[in-house]
């Protein structure tokens, strides 16, 4: 196998993934009183719509009897309403309810600035600035990226 030949192999930047996730997952869990968990599925609802729970799970990365769960839990607290699929009526359908709506919106809304220069303070100011442009570059364009073989769809 020929040796790396960028300053980033596979380890880091799934490391790197991990990290992120985790600033990202404190910083959400500070703005309100729901889990990580509980937030990814009402900022999918938000910004997906109606969804059945397969297509959640596939949209958070958690498994289906996580986000089961999860959604459960929503809509026993009123923050998520639950119907039938039109199409297949055995099927579930999760909505976030109108009142959810501004939690989403804000544990989306967040600017993750402050995290990110929180992470890094042995960086110079222009140094995260840099950083913060390339996250934005990169998220951007994958956006539109399509996964390879073995990498599960967003």
């Amino acid at each position: 196998m020929p040796p790396p030949t960028s300053a980033l192999n596979l380890a880091d930047l799934h490391q790197l993934g991990r990290k992120l996730t985790a600033a990202a997952t404190a910083a959400m869990k500070d703005t309100s009183d729901l889990g990580t968990a509980e937030l990814l599925v009402l900022e999918c609802l938000y910004t997906t719509g109606p969804q059945p729970v397969g297509a959640i799970a596939q949209h958070t990365g958690y498994a289906q009897s996580r986000c089961s769960t999860v959604i459960a839990s929503l809509h026993q607290r009123g923050l998520v309403e639950l119907g039938a699929d039109p199409t297949d009526r055995r099927r579930t359908i999760a909505t976030i309810a109108a009142h959810a709506h501004a939690k989403a919106k804000n544990a989306r809304n967040r600017d993750a600035e402050p995290t990110l220069r929180h992470l890094l303070p042995g960086l110079s100011d222009a140094q995260v600035d840099t950083v913060i442009a390339a996250l934005a570059t990169l998220n951007a364009a994958l956006v539109d990226a399509t996964p390879g073989p073995g990498y599960p769809e967003p």
